[in-house]
């Protein structure tokens, strides 16, 4: 059981080896993930600040700046 006492746990992405995406080498992370309910495979949904910031890397955009508004006509 989780001594883990906050309303609001973030939600972690599993790859597809079902390892969490944010530390794919830790077995023990992904299990507690899914036993814990903080598991989802819908990218959208994920909340992890350290898988957020990896991808926005992979985009291109440091961690800090924030995502350019677009204009409608």
């Amino acid at each position: 059981m989780s001594r883990d006492k906050r309303e609001q746990r973030d939600l972690h992405f599993l790859d597809q080896d079902g390892m969490v995406a944010c530390n794919p080498r830790d077995r023990e992370a992904a299990h507690r993930a899914e036993m814990e309910g903080i598991a989802t495979a819908d990218v959208a949904a994920v909340t992890c600040r350290k898988y957020l910031a990896a991808t926005r890397r992979q985009r291109g955009r440091p961690p800090s700046e924030p995502r350019p508004e677009t204009k409608s006509p």
